[in-house]
């Protein structure tokens, strides 16, 4: 199983020092790493760096890790605009690129930013991800759906990787399985169980069959939120007080032990294995920590999955 590392998301305790993001990104390659993550959202309840901008600045200090996007919230945008940006960061580091979009809806902000009606955020990711298809195969590329629609359009440079870089399709909403299995290259889910974890891979494989598709094709992964500290209960606290300030809302204890990697080492490592058994290919750790204390724990999150 590949483990990645979150390195720009929401800022919950403000906005660091630029150089946090170079620092991330080189550190998290020094400690092998196999990848590395942005997420995104365009108004909501903390700072948060704009996901090609972060990505970019990853991919000029980096030689060897992969990105990833965790993920694209692609309804907000038009997709040939995403093609661009993928397509660019994708030939920027070599083909070092992995597309995740989702839906997004947790923010109402987001929406309102852009005035995209959350009703139609659905169809328009179903869409997107095929306008998507379109623009990284054969150039030019035409499409005529029900929200986008264009004509002999080229984008160059062109993603190195063969077809454009794999489509991850996040979300844990059975629409995101058959959205997976049907039109992804694999599924990117986030707080959810080993168990829950291992249920939608399967659903997701029948949504595949469903529609012609091979399910030993696809390639799953997850991102989980993350604390390791000596105390094994000092990390779930630490972790839980970091996400309700993240979102703004109401996490208990029981909603770290099943959703998170928390814990000491040993009870980090075991937690990682049960996704791997659960049909993880590739995790992606989000430190739930801030300021001083996370490149401490991108440091400390590493050395607990060398256990693995």
């Amino acid at each position: 199983m590949l483990v990645g590392v979150q390195g720009s998301g929401q800022l919950a305790g403000g906005l660091p020092d630029p150089g946090r993001f170079r620092a991330v990104a080189e550190l998290a390659e020094e400690l092998g790493y196999d990848s590395l993550w942005a997420g995104e959202h365009l108004s909501f309840h903390h700072p948060i760096l704009d996901l090609g901008v972060a990505l970019a600045a990853f991919a000029a200090v980096t030689e060897r890790i992969r990105l990833g996007a965790a993920v694209v919230l692609l309804p907000l945008r038009h997709p040939s605009l995403v093609a661009k940006q993928a397509a660019s960061l994708d030939y920027l580091s070599r083909g070092r690129l992995l597309l995740g979009v989702g839906v997004g809806g947790e923010g109402a902000g987001d929406f309102e930013a852009t005035g995209v009606p959350v009703r139609e955020r659905g169809a328009r990711a179903d869409e997107g991800i095929r306008a998507l298809r379109a623009l990284f195969g054969p150039a030019p590329a035409s499409f005529d759906g029900r929200f986008y629609r264009f004509r002999d359009v080229a984008i160059e440079p062109r993603a190195v990787q063969p077809g454009g870089p794999p489509i991850l399709v996040g979300g844990r909403s059975e629409a995101a399985r058959r959205r997976a299995g049907a039109l992804g290259d694999g599924w990117l889910p986030y707080l959810v169980s080993p168990r829950r974890f291992a249920a939608g891979v399967e659903e997701v494989r029948t949504h595949a069959r469903a529609a012609a598709r091979d399910p030993e094709a696809l390639s799953h992964a997850l991102v989980a939120f993350a604390r390791v500290e000596e105390d094994g209960e000092q990390a779930r606290e630490a972790a839980r007080r970091h996400l309700a300030e993240r979102y703004r809302m109401r996490f208990e204890r029981h909603h770290v032990e099943q959703l998170c990697v928390a814990g000491s080492p040993a009870e980090c490592a075991e937690r990682l294995r049960a996704y791997r058994d659960a049909g993880a290919g590739h995790v992606a750790l989000n430190p739930a920590a801030d300021g001083d204390r996370f490149l401490e724990q991108v440091r400390r999150l590493r050395e607990a999955a060398e256990l693995l």
